[in-house]
């Protein structure tokens, strides 16, 4: 397995991976936001590939906070294939992911992870990662869907 920056010849990919969490994004929407991540300085998406099958991913965010003098490091997204979960991809792209953050001078770690996602939970804690419970979110944007003509 190797582990590289995404290309947006990436985007069909991550897509279905994304898809298999319920996220519902359609292919042009998933290459934008590819595109526009890979652009930024601070926002980085890896990818795990196997065999040229791209079976996971890992997205990283560099932010500076004034209360502190190092950035944070913030993982808001990270899938691996459920037909390659049993070969410990997501915890290596998640060393990947620390030792990224590291090199960018990180003095911590976020994860973002739904609520009903048990699994993960497990994962992140068992890799040393605790809880932080307190987090508030406001949504300012509602998504409208359109049918499709």
């Amino acid at each position: 397995m190797i582990i590289r920056p995404a290309t947006l010849e990436d985007a069909e990919r991550i897509n279905a991976l994304c898809r298999s969490l319920g996220y519902h994004a359609d292919l042009d929407q998933t290459a934008v936001q590819l595109e526009r991540i890979m652009k930024q300085e601070r926002d980085t998406l890896f990818v795990a590939e196997i065999c040229d099958l791209v079976v996971g991913f890992i997205t990283l965010h560099t932010v500076d906070v004034v209360h502190d003098d190092m950035p944070w490091g913030r993982i808001s997204a990270i899938v691996v294939d459920d037909n390659f979960r049993d070969m410990s991809i997501g915890k290596q792209l998640l060393d990947h992911a620390e030792q990224y953050l590291k090199h960018r001078r990180c003095m911590r770690i976020e994860v973002t992870s739904h609520i009903s996602r048990e699994e993960a939970h497990g994962f992140y804690l068992h890799l040393g990662y605790r809880i932080t419970p307190m987090r508030f979110i406001k949504l300012l944007a509602h998504r409208v869907l359109v049918a499709a003509s």
